[in-house]
């Protein structure tokens, strides 16, 4: 990083750990570091699939793949893969913990990491799922809560005896310590918002959630 980039990385950390951000800081913050890291997977993976969104390729590219494999070999028969989320929480804290170290900065809590994450949920709503040279599109990604998680899940559909089914399967998550949810049902089955899209917004130092009217 020249001095400049530095001024900015200091800037969005001071940020950081004040939680005063919201996702658009993020956003930029992700923008600034995504070359720098290079080598850190679970934060390079984020900022490019933030940043090139449908056009991921590398680990991102490579893991939607994986996805719409197991979604399609669903009507055929095929014993279905369990999908995994495209990094773990551990994963990411480590990264960013990483990064933070790499640049001369102190490591940053839970708290704030789980913060990045529903940040990054929000950022990646309606991402287009697309297949084949012809970038067909295929599905989406939208955003999901329970009383305990917020969701990034992917949504798709499968030919099965000649009908197609809807499929819906989770690519991300975080506990949430953000909203006071109803559970809908006894398996807090989560809501999703396929249409409306969801912002998150920075209250008197504290991250919200703000769902549709």
């Amino acid at each position: 990083m020249d001095k400049k980039e530095q001024q900015l990385f200091a800037h969005y950390y001071n940020k950081f750990v004040e939680r005063s951000f919201d996702e658009k800081d993020f956003y930029s913050f992700m923008m600034l570091v995504r070359d720098d890291a290079h080598g850190i997977d679970s934060v390079n993976g984020l900022a490019d699939f933030i940043t090139l969104r449908e056009k991921s390729s590398g680990y991102v590219g490579e893991y939607l793949g994986d996805c719409k494999q197991v979604i399609a070999n669903l009507g055929n028969g095929v014993k279905a893969k369990k999908i995994e989320d495209i990094f773990s929480f551990k994963e990411i804290r480590n990264g960013f913990n990483a990064l933070f170290l790499k640049n001369g900065f102190e490591k940053l809590p839970a708290e704030i990491i789980n913060d990045f994450i529903l940040c990054t949920i929000s950022l990646l709503q309606d991402v287009k799922l697309v297949s084949g040279n012809l970038n067909k599109e295929v599905g989406h990604l939208s955003f999901a809560v329970s009383s305990k998680e917020v969701f990034l899940m992917g949504n798709m559909k499968t030919l099965n005896k000649g009908r197609y089914i809807p499929v819906t399967f989770q690519v991300l998550s975080v506990k949430n310590s953000y909203e006071a949810i109803t559970p809908q049902d006894k398996n807090d089955t989560p809501y999703l918002f396929n249409e409306e899209l969801i912002e998150v917004v920075n209250i008197d130092g504290n991250l919200v959630i703000t769902f549709p009217e």
